[in-house]
């Protein structure tokens, strides 16, 4: 799958899904787990699901500057990607 085109030329190249999970009443125990994955365009992958808030908030802060680095698509695809966002 290609990035979807935006006015201006620009790109979406990714998705961010996050699952924020379920807690129990009193903030103690979790009932669901929150979760997250990144899903890229430019070369069709996915990286996670990754479980756990912890795991989760650590994810979200570092997967748009992680992914690149690895990622077949170029850097510049995904800059201009996340200038769309």
């Amino acid at each position: 799958m290609s990035a979807y085109p935006l006015p201006g030329g620009r790109q979406i190249s990714g998705a961010l899904r996050i699952m924020f999970g379920q807690q129990a009443r009193g903030g103690g125990r979790w009932i669901t787990q929150p979760g997250a994955e990144y899903e890229c365009f430019l070369c069709d992958t996915t990286v996670g699901p990754v479980t756990g808030a912890t795991a989760v908030t650590r994810f979200v802060q570092t997967i748009r500057t992680t992914h690149p680095t690895y990622c077949r698509a170029t850097a510049q695809q995904h800059f201009e990607g996340a200038q769309a966002a």
